[in-house]
């Protein structure tokens, strides 16, 4: 089995409930976990809406949270919910406005499923011939720019960190959203900072796979706006200095330091 986070923000004028139910249909091993997270409009009725419209009902789940806690809250408190499902080997976790489809993600779940030796599947939004990308200009750039800082910090070859839709192996949901993230939206970097501190940065690129999707098409009514954007570099310092990240390459550049005074001239 195979469950799905969908965290839901004021998404009634966007919820795309035909998709949804038709999954349903097709797809009876997919649990579904929608988490409202303190939504002001009826996001909540039309969940329930949609619920009951479903062939499987059983396979949807309902969280409500009384008040908004971020997307970071939202999806972790969908996953533990998905943990408690013994039956459920994978989860992961989906924008409700569908950026990335459903048949799409499909994709990304499969070739998890089909590689045993990675633990994490992430879309990537690689524009590229042959796929059909589509995303403003400006949001492009922005998300290069924000790429780059992210890859620097986490001293990894990414390209798109924070494509939201990504899958893991049981085992990595368990240990990566256990507690709670420092960032409300940035914690995506913060999966993967955890993952370095458990595993060890050469296991962790073993263990992440990028899935260049095939298609991507940008929904207006984004939750991310400008001025998110600009606290970008800020909120990463945060993570950063949560983490110890700067302590931790000074160390290990100590340690490359030392090493090299040993070396014979």
């Amino acid at each position: 089995m195979i469950g799905i986070v969908i965290p839901c923000y004021n998404e009634a004028s966007r919820l795309k409930v035909t998709e949804f139910v038709q999954f349903n249909k097709e797809h009876s091993k997919y649990v579904l976990c929608f988490v409202n997270d303190g939504s002001k409009d009826n996001t909540l009725q039309q969940l329930e809406v949609l619920k009951k419209k479903c062939t499987y009902p059983e396979k949807i789940e309902i969280v409500s949270l009384t008040q908004n806690s971020g997307k970071a809250e939202a999806v972790r408190t969908g996953i533990n919910t998905l943990l408690n499902m013994e039956n459920i080997q994978y989860i992961g976790y989906l924008d409700a406005d569908l950026s990335t489809s459903l048949d799409e993600y499909t994709h990304v779940v499969d070739y998890l499923c089909n590689n045993p030796d990675i633990s994490i599947v992430c879309g990537s939004r690689i524009k590229r011939m042959g796929a059909d990308i589509s995303r403003e200009v400006y949001r492009h750039y922005i998300g290069r720019f924000i790429a780059t800082l992210i890859s620097i910090i986490l001293r990894l070859p990414f390209y798109d960190t924070q494509c939201g839709a990504k899958v893991f192996t049981r085992n990595l949901a368990e240990n990566c959203f256990s507690i709670p993230f420092v960032s409300k939206w940035l914690f995506d970097v913060e999966i993967f900072l955890r993952m370095k501190i458990r595993y060890g940065t050469g296991n962790v690129q073993q263990l992440i796979y990028e899935y260049p999707l095939q298609r991507w098409i940008h929904a207006d009514g984004s939750k991310i706006g400008l001025k998110d954007v600009f606290y970008t570099p800020l909120q990463l310092f945060h993570i950063s200095n949560h983490y110890n990240v700067f302590k931790k390459y000074k160390v290990e550049s100590l340690q490359k330091a030392k090493h090299f005074d040993k070396e014979p001239i």
